[in-house]
């Protein structure tokens, strides 16, 4: 009773931090057998039948992409800012505490709520007739996205605010550490547009109880509830949760090639311009097909498909200078946090550039989205597959780097190399393949039957990297679960670290940091040049 008592009234910022790692880590396994088990039906959707019917397997096919999101995504990123956040600006605790620890607990309640909602009949919901139970537990899983989308925005707030009012002395919003400020970026974005996802379940929730029947309550079936709420895992807004990726390659990077970063304030910059670009509420395809050009070949949609290139191309093109600057330090296999922090960076580079494809109308890839009520082709589903695994894999990365601020061990690194070869291996093959199948106009439904024999072909390269996805995340679990049994304590700071976090003991600083002069604090205090 007593561990009960404390989990429910901690106000240590990296407890807090654990149970959001712990819960995105359980869902991730939850969603990558759920993937590896669409992937199955999706190479015989006609003859195959693993979920018992065809309600059944669009209700776990919204919830995995949905899910891959809110329910993955969002808490793992969530979790290790959340640790490492308050300790790189220099402050003993996270903002609001409570809140946050509120947080965390809300969004277990509605992670669970959600999936208890759809495995009972719920979803977004229906491709047949909505029955009185199908009614009532689409309204529950509406409810447990609510609760989810609410603690999200409470962890967002109470990180935010920790990066603008929490920092030390002498640290500038431009001295910021990138992945704290890539952090206060992405909180920004999510505070102003979850709250208009919050908004699109409260109009589907009112009108499933006797409402008009516009947005999907109607008794005849429609995908009318997910359509509406399907731009949350599209370009731009997908890219919300990839921001923290540029901020893990911004911080790992410098650090393994014994450098400082070049360019810190230009890294900076190019990490709020992809803010800017993933702002994502005003694309919402379901309200806005109805005029005379489709929204996908409107000229804003274009021009934040093309322009989301520069700041990727930027930030891995500033990775690539420090680790060519500081090349001596890199001697023998690579360190499973750099591939983390590569990988991820790779595979949200060819996140935006399939983005930046599906916005080239000619090619047609993003088949417009008023083909199956906004919809669209499997390039959809594509470029947010690419950009999602993208920001699991800088996570995970993030926890090989961090792993002694977070529990204190020492993660076997070449377990967690293999795990992320497999995640990245796995990411390529399953977006790659989506993305790849847009061009042969593949519809983005559950139920669609391909019209060309190779994307019979596609759809089994997809399914080996939804199994290789699978194998990752194991080994990502193993690993941590190893670490633990084995007792393998990690040092203060096992990489010679440039940021306040590393000069913590314990997870706490012995004294208050000093005037910080530079965004690399722990160099200067060792007198050496920039």
């Amino acid at each position: 009773m007593a561990g009960l008592y404390d989990a429910l009234t901690t106000t240590d910022h990296k407890r807090i931090g654990r149970y959001w790692l712990r819960s995105g880590l359980l869902l991730l396994i939850g969603a990558v057998v759920l993937g590896v088990l669409l992937g199955i039906e999706g190479t015989d959707a006609e003859s195959t039948d693993l979920f018992g019917g065809d309600n059944a397997y669009f209700q776990m096919w919204a919830l995995y992409r949905i899910g891959l999101a809110l329910l993955v995504a969002a808490p793992l990123l969530v979790g290790l800012a959340t640790v490492v956040v308050p300790m790189q600006v220099g402050s003993t605790n996270i903002a609001f505490p409570r809140a946050a620890l509120a947080a965390v607990w809300g969004f277990m309640l509605g992670a669970g709520i959600t999936v208890v909602a759809v495995l009972a009949g719920g979803g977004f919901g229906a491709v047949d007739r909505v029955t009185n139970a199908e009614r009532d537990a689409i309204a529950l899983t509406l409810v447990g996205l609510g609760f989810v989308i609410v603690s999200l925005l409470l962890a967002s707030l109470c990180l935010a605010t920790t990066v603008i009012s929490l920092r030390v002395k002498g640290m500038t919003l431009l001295r910021t550490p990138l992945f704290a400020w890539s952090i206060l970026v992405t909180c920004s974005v999510w505070l102003l547009t979850l709250p208009v996802l919050l908004a699109n379940l409260l109009i589907a929730y009112v009108d499933l109880h006797n409402g008009p029947g516009t947005f999907g309550g109607d008794a005849s079936g429609s995908l009318a509830i997910y359509g509406q709420i399907a731009w949350v895992v599209e370009q731009p807004q997908v890219y919300a949760f990839a921001i923290p990726v540029l901020g893990i390659l911004g911080s790992i990077v410098p650090v393994t090639a014994g450098v400082r970063a070049a360019r810190h304030g230009l890294s900076a910059g190019l990490i709020g311009l992809f803010g800017l670009l993933a702002f994502g509420a005003w694309s919402q395809p379901y309200f806005q097909n109805d005029g005379a050009i489709p929204h996908d070949e409107k000229f804003l949609f274009i021009a934040f498909g093309l322009a989301a290139l520069l700041p990727v191309l930027g930030a891995m093109g500033g990775a690539g200078d420090t680790l060519r600057r500081g090349g001596d330090a890199i001697v023998g296999l690579p360190a499973a946090h750099l591939v983390g922090a590569l990988g991820g960076g790779i595979l949200l580079l060819l996140g935006v550039v399939a983005g930046a494809l599906r916005v080239i109308e000619p090619l047609e890839l993003g088949g417009s989205t008023d083909q199956v009520e906004g919809i669209g082709t499997l390039a959809v589903s594509g470029v947010a597959s690419l950009v999602l695994l993208a920001a699991i894999v800088a996570a995970v990365g993030g926890f090989w780097f961090w792993a002694a601020k977070i529990g204190g061990h020492e993660l076997p690194p070449m377990l967690g190399r293999l795990a992320l070869l497999d995640l990245i291996g796995g990411a390529v093959l399953l977006g790659g393949a989506q993305v790849v199948s847009g061009f042969f106009d593949t519809v983005n439904h559950p139920l669609a039957v391909p019209t060309e024999d190779i994307a019979d072909t596609l759809a089994i390269v997809s399914l080996i990297g939804a199994v290789l996805i699978g194998l990752g995340a194991l080994g990502v679990v193993a690993a941590i679960a190893k670490a633990v049994r084995t007792g393998a304590t990690a040092t203060d700071d096992p990489w010679g670290g440039h940021t306040l976090e590393w000069a913590t003991v314990d997870g706490a600083f012995a004294e208050p940091p000093a005037l910080v002069t530079s965004e690399s604090p722990l160099l200067d205090d060792e007198g050496e040049d920039a």
